[in-house]
């Protein structure tokens, strides 16, 4: 079977090493177009921190509720519980920057061909089980549109490399990860048999989203812009193998395996 890779890019109209400035295919950052799926409050930080950055154009999906564990960790404003998640989120885009233009239509989102266009498709578990697992709303979208998929549960987030969104994670993957996650946890000195809304977890928490936040509207502007600062051919960061789903648990990372019998790791390692 042919293995897929993740490099999904925007395409620049200036040869690599050039001294020309970018060509005009390359966007500028309030040109960005981000659609999100899923707006727990990791999704909704990722995209305040892109408005902050300049992205103006949002396309925002999730017609769950705000809920009081979302205005306890924020970035929810507490007034916002009860209210969907994007309508909330529009406001909140809108009230960051006036220049914000969020909108809740993803028939009018535009295909890869479009460059700039990036895609967040963020899963969460709601409560302390397995069960509770949010599946976020799937659009119907460009199946090639750059994808970035990622977890949250408690006082963890997974994050998988980019693919296009017709081969992101599946929910088996998804579940898969969420148990290695809890694996994990269940062996943290601070955090082991400790309740999910302990005084002891939230701390994790609120430091895991902060961080994995940042480093999320960063990877989707770079995408975005077409700009690569990764290390060159012969730097040690550059053969480090296949791609791999990373858990993310206060600072620490921890890669994890990809789900036995599950064919979606195929869509993000390297061939």
């Amino acid at each position: 079977m042919t293995q897929r890779t993740s490099t999904v890019r925007a395409t620049s109209a200036s040869p690599p090493g050039s001294l020309a400035g970018p060509g005009p295919s390359v966007p500028r950052a309030d040109e960005v177009r981000v659609l999100l799926a899923g707006l727990d409050p990791l999704a909704a930080a990722v995209a305040l921190a892109l408005a902050d950055a300049g992205v103006c154009l949002f396309d925002v999906n999730d017609r769950s509720r705000v809920l009081a564990l979302d205005a306890l960790d924020g970035p929810y404003p507490a007034q916002t519980e009860g209210l969907p998640r994007e309508l909330a989120m529009r406001a909140m885009l809108r009230r960051r920057s006036p220049r914000c233009v969020p909108l809740t239509a993803p028939e009018l989102f535009p295909s890869a061909a479009v460059g700039g266009a990036v895609a967040v498709h963020a899963w969460s578990v709601a409560g302390d089980l397995l069960a509770d697992l949010r599946e976020p709303p799937v659009p119907d979208v460009d199946g090639h549109l750059p994808t970035l998929t990622v977890l949250t549960d408690g006082a963890c987030v997974v994050r998988w490399p980019v693919t296009d969104w017709a081969h992101r994670p599946c929910r088996s993957c998804v579940t898969g990860a969420a148990r290695h996650a809890r694996a994990f946890v269940r062996e943290h000195p601070l955090i082991a048999a400790a309740p999910a809304l302990s005084e002891r977890a939230q701390p994790f928490r609120r430091v895991t989203r902060t961080v994995v936040a940042g480093e999320i509207a960063g990877l989707l502007l770079s995408l975005a812009l077409d700009f690569d600062d990764a290390a060159g051919p012969g730097d040690p960061a550059a053969d480090q193998g296949p791609a791999e789903p990373t858990l993310h648990h206060g600072l620490r990372r921890i890669p994890l395996p990809p789900e036995p019998g599950c064919l979606c790791s195929l869509s993000f390692m390297d061939p």
